[in-house]
């Protein structure tokens, strides 16, 4: 007797069953119905099924068989409510209407007959490749991986509805295009199976160095995508690329543990802790490119991946790496995939091989290059060939550059403290001093006339009250506003304020390049100026704001907030997530009034979220440091950012308009 279950025990273990069965299960109804829209929507119908009955007659003893019963019964009876359906159709659901069940071990021995090439059938499906990459991808991980849509949202850092969209956009394709379920034959095979590898790489890839978010790597993507390989690998085992891939994958997968620190910042291949690599994981790595090896054939792109990734696995210090034999691998490997990107690699083992010179001479034919124009891993490999050729501050400007390029935390940060050491090396007596820092601050090139004019004033005086060698780490608030008060304490306000708007300017550029972790203008007070003196922007440069594509989406978020809701500043950065009515799109910081917005702001605010509950709407770039912990109301208890402050805030508003945040505001 089957023994009840609790409500909440039910819903774990319907989840559970779900990720294992889902794949087996649409692909059987895809078989009967030649839908997948239809199939998947007829398999949610039996996951809901589940949800309701589990709780009181408890989990069956062979879950993915009632799951598939149910669903075959809501798939007889949708052939047969079809009034015009063939008359085959009518004739198959008879079929299996009348077809007696037999005992449930017959079930599962008769689902299992076809369920190798359904799923193998179900997965040349979802990567076809009249799909876009993103496309492929998410049908992928909802068809074949039983992820949720939010699952897959929070996995890639987009929003719910942009999967929705995506997944939405494929099975329409897919139904136009009138795909057969079947797993194609000759060169159509070879093109369709590469699809497949493709979008499977691209889920481990984005857990293995994710491209975005505030962590280094994410394991659940790996784990996804190499249950995906291994699965394939059993469905077709005589494809040497699939067996490379998995041996890829294993390899990869064997390092996670030691490519994050103790703060989770990303630790370099060299310097890695090898004791910490899954040795179980590398041996069955081995173990899959051997089996590659032996099903024949031209060594493939993934094969040969594999093979430089084995020469890492057997050495056992980072000085023991055969890089010699690694490049060779890599010049067969351009043969096979000439891609920029597999070039840049091949120049990081020249460099290794035979020195810096040799690897920075193919890099240098690669920036020009379209397909890797504002890929970050280009600046970040020729900073480090630069540092290892002494040319510590063209090194800076390409750490600087990488940080800007890359959207993921951890890096950017690591890349931004590479930056600061390059100019540290690169400067005598190895601080960077406030007239170096003054000078690098006014050669930007996003400065107009005006403000670079009030931004030498400031400087000029700060330089000569403090001198010119004091270096920049050292000057302090309490210095700052000593300065202040000597210098302008009688002058008007908007003398006052706009050189303490350059001080702030310059301690949030500086502070974005890892060289000042105090805010200069801390002890000096905005003065309040005559209302006449400030003047809205002009209606044309407002709305221009938002047709601009290389704003982020939470600087168009916060904008656009200000400017529908004519709200104070303060009181929108005070916003939290839990305190948000998005359906009546509104929302209440602690002690305020109801702040309401429109629809420009509604469609970005999901965005901003990304699946957060809780915390601060608006957050800074990075997680605050050990010594300056801001109070817990500050705090996002989920990415461990802070807090967007208001000085962040207005920087970052200037140096895209040129205007103050309550220009944007005033109507």
């Amino acid at each position: 007797m089957i023994e009840p279950v609790m409500p909440r025990d039910a819903h774990r273990a319907v989840d559970e069953v779900w990720k294992m069965e889902s794949a087996r299960i649409i692909a059987g109804l895809v078989r009967m119905l030649g839908d997948v829209g239809l199939a998947e929507e007829l398999a949610q119908d039996a996951l809901l099924a589940a949800l309701e009955r589990w709780p009181d007659s408890g989990v069956p003893d062979n879950p993915g068989a009632w799951l598939m019963a149910v669903a075959k019964r809501r798939a007889i009876d949708h052939l047969r409510r079809g009034e015009r359906l063939e008359r085959g159709h009518e004739q198959l659901a008879h079929e299996l209407a009348t077809r007696p069940d037999g005992t449930e071990a017959e079930s599962d021995a008769a689902l299992d007959d076809e369920v190798g090439d359904d799923v193998l059938r179900l997965m040349f499906v979802s990567c076809h490749p009249a799909l876009s990459a993103e496309s492929r991808v998410a049908l992928t991980l909802r068809l074949l991986g039983g992820l949720r849509t939010d699952e897959i949202a929070r996995a890639f850092l987009v929003s719910e509805p942009t999967v929705a969209q995506r997944v939405v956009r494929a099975k329409r394709t897919l139904a136009e295009l009138g795909v057969p379920f079947e797993v194609p034959t000759g060169p159509d095979r070879a093109a369709r199976l590469s699809s497949v590898l493709e979008v499977i790489y691209l889920v481990f890839n984005e857990g293995y160095a994710a491209s975005a978010g505030d962590g280094w790597t994410r394991q659940d993507l790996c784990q996804e995508a190499l249950r995906l390989g291994r699965l394939l690998a059993g469905l077709a085992p005589g494809e040497a690329e699939v067996h490379g891939l998995v041996a890829l994958m294993e390899l990869q997968a064997s390092r996670l543990a030691a490519r994050t620190g103790p703060s989770g910042e990303p630790v370099a291949l060299h310097e890695q802790n090898r004791g910490r690599w899954d040795q179980l994981l590398i041996r069955r790595g081995f173990a899959a490119l051997l089996r590659a090896r032996q099903s024949g054939g031209p060594l493939g792109p993934y094969v040969l991946q594999a093979a430089i990734a084995v020469c890492h696995a057997r050495a056992r210090t980072a000085e023991e790496t055969d890089w010699a034999q690694i490049a060779a691998l890599y010049e067969t490997l351009v043969r096979v995939l000439p891609t920029p990107v597999v070039q840049l690699n091949r120049a990081v083992a020249l460099a290794m091989a035979y020195g810096p010179e040799a690897g920075l001479a193919l890099v240098d034919t690669l920036v020009a290059e379209p397909a890797l124009k504002g890929y970050h891993r280009v600046p970040s490999v020729r900073g480090d060939l630069l540092v290892r050729l002494g040319r510590h501050e063209e090194a800076r400007r390409e750490f600087e550059r990488a940080a800007a390029l890359t959207l993921n935390v951890p890096e950017r940060t690591i890349l931004l403290e590479r930056a600061v050491a390059c100019a540290d090396a690169a400067t005598p007596g190895g601080a960077v001093t406030l007239a170096e820092a003054a000078d690098a601050f006014l050669a930007r090139e996003d400065l107009d006339a005006a403000s670079l004019r009030s931004y030498r004033q400031t400087m000029s005086r700060l330089r000569r009250d403090l001198g010119d060698d004091i270096p920049l780490r050292d000057v302090t608030a309490g210095q700052v506003a000593e300065v202040f008060a000597t210098a302008w304490e009688s002058a008007a306000a908007a003398t006052w304020n706009r050189h303490r708007g350059a001080v702030r300017s310059l301690s949030a550029w500086a502070a974005d390049r890892g060289r000042l972790s105090e805010d200069l203008a801390a002890g000096i007070g905005r003065r309040p100026e005559p209302r006449s003196r400030t003047h809205p922007m002009e209606p044309p440069r407002v709305e221009a704001l938002w047709e601009r594509q290389d704003l982020a989406p939470r600087e168009r978020a916060l904008w656009l907030m200000l400017h529908e809701s004519a709200a104070g500043i303060g009181s929108v950065l005070a916003l939290n997530v839990e305190d948000l009515d998005l359906a009546g799109m509104r929302g209440r910081a602690p002690g305020s009034r109801w702040i309401h917005w429109r629809s420009g702001t509604a469609e970005l605010i999901p965005q901003l979220i990304a699946g957060r509950r809780r915390g601060p709407l608006f957050l800074s770039e990075r997680r605050p440091g050990p010594g300056r912990r801001p109070v817990p109301g500050d705090l996002c208890p989920e990415t461990g950012r802070r807090r967007l402050s208001y000085e962040r805030a207005e920087y970052l508003f200037k140096q895209a308009t040129g205007h103050t945040l309550h220009q944007l505001r005033s109507r």
